[in-house]
């Protein structure tokens, strides 16, 4: 038996939610509650849309979709088992049969940080040390970011078998991609550690602030998905749209560059979002500060973002399979 057949037969036991298998989500086809009244009389089929229904039967539809959301994200969330087992096999399945595995991610990133270094660090206007910190936290936190949008876009659509084959609520494959792109981000932060040991000159409490800051990055990607993978999955041009404003947003970012060497690229950091979700972890790292300004900013952003996700999610749970 080859190692993939191995894996997914370690995945299958995980597909039982409360000791139930399992089903086809193809066989449920939408019904709001008041779907078996209106059908008998004849004014309602099992797919028409909610707008076609009374007021009353409405409220009740969508306070419905609410707790069935709610119930989703739970599930979700106690089936850790499965979209752990499901990231951990996407990330092995890409290094399978290479000689250095998963240390291609730290060696490629290091590569690239040090090449950099050596070709424009004399440039910046920094000491080469303080720049190579600037460029080395700054990249990896992009590299996450980068990677969560552009993988959080086809969160469903690679998951399209599973979604048209179980009953499997939708978060988990959002779970899924978010911990796969976890355990990457995790391994680049051992390059990071390893720069900030050898090239930071002194330490102070304010660094700890970095802390809380790398939470934010594990919230931030599950609302992100929950609004671009339905909305990837209904349009499909949205996948190639975003994926150019991720490149051009790369530019736009300070990662290689310093927002205070003109005036125009400090009026372009400070109205980019991206800057202040790096600001949070860049500046207690390297500045030994806090960064009020970022973390209001990250913080609403999150807020505003929550609830964005949840809206869409519960808005596109039951359409999503006639998406892909």
């Amino acid at each position: 038996m080859s190692r993939r057949c191995q894996g997914m037969k370690s995945i299958y036991p995980l597909l039982h939610v409360n000791d139930a298998p399992a089903k086809p989500r193809c066989e449920k086809p939408y019904w709001s509650p008041t779907a078996g009244k209106h059908a008998a009389a004849g004014t309602l089929t099992p797919r028409e849309p909610m707008n076609s229904l009374p007021g009353s039967s409405r409220t009740r539809t969508a306070g419905l979709q609410v707790h069935q959301s709610f119930s989703d994200w739970a599930k979700a969330m106690r089936m850790w088992r499965l979209w752990g087992a499901l990231g951990w096999e996407d990330l092995s399945d890409r290094y399978r049969r290479t000689a250095l595995g998963v240390s291609w991610l730290v060696t490629s990133f290091a590569l690239f940080i040090a090449v950099y270094i050596l070709v424009f660090g004399h440039s910046s206007g920094m000491s080469q040390a303080d720049y190579a910190l600037y460029v080395t936290i700054g990249f990896g936190l992009w590299t996450f970011i980068s990677a969560t949008v552009g993988e959080g876009c086809v969160a469903y659509s690679t998951s399209a078998n599973w979604i048209l084959g179980t009953s499997i609520p939708y978060p988990v494959f959002i779970f899924q991609t978010i911990y796969r792109n976890y355990l990457i981000f995790l391994l680049n932060l051992l390059v990071i550690a390893i720069a900030l040991l050898w090239l930071k000159r002194s330490w102070s409490l304010a660094s700890l602030w970095a802390l809380p800051a790398l939470l934010v990055y594990m919230i931030t990607p599950i609302w992100l998905a929950a609004i671009l993978a339905p909305l990837c999955a209904r349009y499909r041009d949205a996948l190639h749209a975003v994926q150019t404003g991720i490149r051009l947003l790369f530019f736009a970012t300070p990662i290689l560059w310093l927002p205070g060497q003109r005036s125009q690229l400090a009026l372009l950091a400070h109205y980019n979002p991206v800057s202040y979700f790096i600001d949070i972890v860049r500046a207690p790292l390297i500045s030994d500060a806090f960064p009020y300004t970022s973390w209001i900013v990250v913080l609403t952003v999150n807020c505003v973002g929550l609830l964005a996700g949840f809206i869409t999610y519960a808005l596109t749970r039951n359409r999503v399979v006639y998406w892909l």
